[in-house]
């Protein structure tokens, strides 16, 4: 008898000593659960905090030309330079609407893509003006499925613009360049292409987009393929050219044109 309340006695403990183990078990499990979603919170709420962006130090100072060809030549790459990060983006006012600014390239080849800035302060949407240029600060949201790219939180920070240097272009004579490029298109991007040069010539056409320039006196065949394709920085200035008068034009080579030997965009009168 005696012998079986002993045994009792040890089972008893046995069963006790059980339940405070999975007493310790739970409260541990508990402990770890807790900790788990403490640290799911914290992350969280890091994660959906907003990204402090410093807007006095873009990442990146590009034209509207530069940032869409480099979308359109590779998508992964240009995303992981731009997107999400601060950059200052110069081009032509194409339109201006209630929410944002619509910037066009300076090459017309582009014309099918644009940039989008979203300004910060609706106010400022009343200093642009169609067809001049302009530089906005922004965060950059990468490409609509249209192509296009979208810059959110702008300002306007002409401190940060890219210009051609009008000051010390590079003086052309008009043969020489379009020498280089009947000859050689690749061969003349090596020495012209994204360069500030000074040419001069005749007006032979006048659009509303661009004019197209000419040798004053050469022995060059009459056909366009010959002739180099002038984009302005300004539009207006195209309401100062008449067709066959001898003009100097400054601005930036973009190399071949798609229907002209060359073309030279963000062009000012010299």
């Amino acid at each position: 008898m005696e012998d079986i309340t002993q045994t009792e006695n040890v089972q008893a403990a046995v069963t006790e000593t059980l339940k405070e183990q999975k007493k310790k078990k739970r409260k541990k499990r508990l402990i770890i659960f807790l900790v788990l979603i403490a640290v799911i919170v914290i992350v969280a709420v890091v994660l959906n905090q907003p990204k402090d962006y410093d807007f006095s130090s873009p990442a990146a100072q590009v034209t509207v030309d530069t940032i869409l060809n480099d979308y359109q030549e590779n998508a992964t790459s240009a995303s992981e330079k731009y997107s999400d990060n601060v950059i200052a983006v110069t081009g032509k006012v194409y339109a201006v609407s209630e929410s944002y600014v619509k910037f066009e390239a300076y090459d017309d080849d582009l014309w099918l893509y644009n940039v989008y800035a979203y300004m910060e302060n609706a106010d400022d949407l009343k200093s642009f003006t169609v067809g001049e240029t302009a530089t906005i600060v922004g965060v950059c949201d990468n490409t609509t499925v249209f192509g296009d790219v979208d810059v959110k939180q702008c300002v306007i920070n002409n401190d940060f613009a890219v210009t051609p240097d009008y000051d010390n272009p590079e003086k052309v004579d008009i043969d020489d360049i379009l020498s280089a490029y009947n000859e050689n298109a690749v061969s003349a991007n090596d020495t012209y292409k994204e360069k500030t040069v000074e040419i001069s010539g005749t007006v032979s056409y006048v659009s509303d987009d661009y004019i197209v320039l000419e040798p004053n006196d050469s022995d060059w065949d009459d056909l366009w393929e010959t002739d180099i394709q002038v984009c302005f920085e300004n539009n207006d200035d195209i309401k100062n050219v008449k067709e066959d008068e001898e003009i100097t034009i400054i601005g930036e080579c973009y190399g071949e044109a798609d229907l002209y030997a060359v073309k030279i965009c963000r062009a000012i009168v010299g």
